[in-house]
């Protein structure tokens, strides 16, 4: 049968490892959607985002009446599921504020060697092979650098691997490490990337990888300025460059820090474009165009600063003079009804009656 559909995948350690025992099925599933939004987390921080990676490694946000429309059950099923995956140290959950908690989820254990397996799977032999291309290899490598997580590394798997379930030597689960998403561990980065040879991974990333045929200044620059460079930003980058020269390239990137920019290449090529359109040659050019147009229009000047706010007695007299005449010339109706109500204003002022003041004792 072709799986052409999307699922979720239950580890079967949970199943068959006498510790989970008394889990409910249903925070099964629980796991099994908390586990699901873990692999797009990670996925986004191997790409750059570091939006759902902290101190503690990596984590998920998943309200409980998400998970309880999911699963078909309600909010507070829920909470009782999430008390029982934390209680087997299966996931975490940190309150931040009010933006709601955040879960850290944690693999689960691999069934021992001697327990008796329900589900064997002895008419099935499933081989796992796992490819990572270079660009993959090199782009967590760059990333882990600049991470730092204290307590976990992202795994990388640099050479095949081949697991069979029902080698009897071996382990016939369908373990964690090999059918679920991967979880991180202190020593896999660094023993994974001894495995390759030093002369294959530099031949490899000179024919492969644009973003180490990129100029030190501008991947310095870009990192130091917008973080993370992938692949598809390597090659827009370098037909940037193509189009005008290093020097402006690296002079957009620069003088954008500091600036709210929310996709970074299209802001670059917007500014390289507009440079190459008014025929700006090299980065002085640009300079010249920034401090003669862009840059005086936002400081205020003397004059404006020193400049008056407002209007004398007389000025505003004059004004209102002339603005009757012209209405007296050019609509004559609605000028004499405007002085009948001024003549009606005056005399209502002169026409008060006298109200007499007298002292205490008259």
């Amino acid at each position: 049968m072709l799986n052409n559909k999307a699922f979720l995948g239950i580890n079967l350690d949970l199943l068959e490892n006498p510790k989970y025992k008394n889990l409910d099925s249903r925070a099964m599933m629980l796991y099994a959607l908390y586990a699901d939004r873990y692999s797009a987390s990670m996925n986004n921080a191997r790409l750059g985002n570091t939006a759902f990676v902290d101190d503690m490694g990596v984590f998920i946000r998943f309200t409980n009446e998400l998970a309880a429309k999911v699963l078909h059950t309600t909010v507070k099923m829920i909470s009782k599921f999430r008390k029982q995956l934390e209680s087997e140290n299966l996931i975490k959950i940190v309150r931040e504020g009010l933006k709601g908690y955040k879960i850290y989820v944690y693999p689960v254990q691999q069934t021992p060697n001697d327990v008796e397996l329900l589900l064997p799977w002895k008419n099935h032999t499933i081989t796992i092979q796992k490819v990572t291309s270079d660009w993959t290899i090199t782009s967590k490598l760059e990333f882990c650098k600049k991470l730092k997580l204290s307590s976990q590394t992202i795994d990388i798997t640099v050479k095949s691997q081949r697991g069979y379930t029902c080698d009897p030597n071996g382990n016939t689960s369908l373990s964690h490490s090999s059918l679920s998403h991967v979880f991180l561990n202190n020593n896999g980065l660094d023993d994974n990337a001894r495995t390759r040879k030093e002369n294959e991974i530099q031949s490899n990333q000179s024919n492969k990888n644009p973003y180490h045929s990129l100029p030190e200044k501008i991947k310095t620059s870009f990192v130091d300025v917008f973080g993370f460079i992938t692949k598809p930003m390597a090659i827009e980058l370098h037909s940037l460059i193509s189009q005008s020269n290093e020097d402006m390239v690296n002079y957009v990137i620069t003088s954008s820090k500091g600036h709210k920019v929310t996709n970074a290449i299209a802001y670059i090529k917007a500014a390289i474009t507009n440079a190459l359109k008014r025929g700006d040659k090299c980065v002085q050019d640009m300079i010249n165009f920034y401090n003669e147009n862009v840059k005086n229009t936002f400081i205020p000047s003397k004059n404006t600063r020193n400049s008056k706010r407002y209007m004398s007695e007389e000025e505003v007299n004059a004004m209102v003079a002339r603005d009757e005449e012209e209405m007296r010339k050019n609509e004559p109706e609605f000028y004499a009804k405007i002085m009948r109500i001024k003549q009606r204003t005056q005399a209502k002022k002169f026409n008060r009656p006298m109200i007499p003041i007298y002292s205490l004792g008259e």
